[in-house]
């Protein structure tokens, strides 16, 4: 099928003759270097040492506009952060469990030979449909989710998009309506099955999602507030979910603001029962613009455990909001396997403590950003997060370190962005008091690089 789609998107025009077919879209090629993620050097056999990789990622959005009213919508991926010179391949990166609930990630249509297996070359994505009416604008498909800075949830393409690699995605039908070009109001609901189609007991974990969205968008201020209820009946389990977003536009000065709370009981697939989520998040990102100079700060929270009980506290941002190139965006000890294979890639993520997402931590970045010439920005930035909330077991390891980056970003060509990232990490005590028996010390400090081309139209 995925070989076929080139073929069937060049036949479109004549299918279609009757649509005009609009296209939105990007190439990135990224390299990244990484001396050394495993955070000690000591470790021999068992020290990853220096990591270096160049990725693929090309997203494809053609809109076929039917009618004025009409719209189809489709999502395509290639090579998928598929490393140069490699072929298409099952994915390996670190899968980070510090969600208790959802997600959101129904991925794209898989191999014939393993269905856990993407198919990594040309796959279909997303695809939805729009059409207008006299009571309002419906959409009904699989598509991207988005809201707010994108803490929470987050398309993967709009956003950061250096970094992101990942997009949430739903199958849903929604209903929008725009009041007096200002006030809109959406109402929606999405089904994940993964079960059976007649299933009157319930055995599997089939979920449901219904939201309602209030927002107001003018000229400078955009804001709104998202509530949503996910629900999970095969386990009698439910989670409300709030989330108040601003973006706004004051003269020189640009914030967005994002804070969601999460509220849920019942039974985790996991196999905890009884369980209460009482979980926070919020970040805010504001820039001051003086002539050649921007000042900016990044701060934010993601609720943690504190104490082992039947309660869950620990909030995690959607994987595609990063805050920096190591800290939060890369899973932090990675060993050396000890018997490399295709499968591992040669990597282990036995020891890893902190995976691809903020999760119960406090973190602030400030940032100064100067015009160079026409075209080029040079910024430096400092990075700094400590845990939110302590859990006894951990004793005295409160912190995560800081991360010092400096980088220069170049958009002197039309449709073209290129990104140079350097930065140097320093564990905390999170990592560096760690002792397994077996394993411990990881203090040793860590150093990364990035460059990132996209052409994008």
């Amino acid at each position: 099928m995925a070989r076929a789609l080139p073929l069937l998107l060049a036949a479109l025009p004549v299918v279609a003759s009757g649509a005009e077919v609009q296209f939105e879209g990007s190439y990135r090629a990224r390299g990244r270097l990484f001396d050394t993620l495993s955070l000690n050097r000591d470790l021999g056999d068992r020290s990853e040492a220096m990591s270096a990789y160049l990725e693929h990622r090309l997203w494809l959005r053609p809109r076929f506009l039917v009618s004025d009213d009409v719209t189809l919508n489709v999502d395509l991926l290639g090579l998928d952060n598929v490393v140069w010179g490699d072929q298409p391949g099952v994915s390996t990166s670190f899968v980070d469990n510090a969600s208790p609930a959802f997600d959101y990630t129904l991925t794209a249509p898989t191999s014939a030979t393993d269905e856990y297996a993407p198919l990594r070359d040309f796959t279909l994505w997303r695809a939805w449909g729009d059409f207008q009416t006299p009571i309002g604008r419906f959409s009904v498909g699989r598509m991207p989710l988005h809201w707010g800075s994108g803490m929470l949830l987050n398309d993967g393409v709009h956003v950061n998009p250096h970094y992101a690699d990942f997009g949430d995605t739903a199958d849903r039908v929604q209903w929008e309506y725009l009041i007096r070009d200002q006030f809109i109001l959406q109402v929606a609901a999405e089904l994940q099955s993964e079960g059976f189609v007649n299933d009157p007991e319930e055995r599997v974990d089939d979920r449901a999602a219904y939201s309602l969205v209030t927002a107001y968008r003018s000229e400078d201020v955009t804001g709104g507030i998202l509530l949503r209820l996910d629900r999970n009946r095969a386990f009698d389990f439910s989670m409300f979910t709030a989330d108040g977003a601003v973006d706004a536009q004051l003269g020189k000065l640009h914030a967005e603001l994002e804070v969601a709370g999460q509220f849920g009981s019942g039974d985790l697939d996991a196999g905890f029962n009884d369980i209460a989520i009482t979980a926070l998040g919020a970040v805010l990102d504001a820039e001051l613009a003086l002539d050649a100079i921007g000042l900016g700060v990044q701060a934010g929270l993601a609720t943690g455990d504190g104490r082992d009980d039947q309660g869950l506290r620990t909030f995690t941002f959607d994987r595609d909001y990063s805050i920096g190139l190591m800290m939060f965006e890369q899973p932090m000890p990675v060993l050396a396997a000890t018997a490399p294979n295709e499968v591992n890639q040669g990597r282990s993520y036995e020891a890893t403590l902190t995976g691809n997402a903020v999760s119960n931590a406090l973190f602030l970045k400030p940032r100064l950003r100067r015009s160079i010439i026409d075209g080029l920005e040079a910024e430096v930035s400092w990075l700094g997060a400590r845990v939110a909330k302590v859990p006894e077991r951990i004793g005295d390891r409160r912190s995560y370190g800081m991360e010092v980056g400096a980088g220069l970003h170049y958009l002197g060509v039309e449709h073209v962005d290129v990104g140079l990232q350097g930065a140097l990490f320093l564990p905390g005590t999170y990592y560096s008091n760690y002792d397994d028996g077996t394993l411990s010390d990881f203090s040793d400090s860590a150093l990364g690089v990035q460059l990132s081309t996209r052409i994008h139209f």
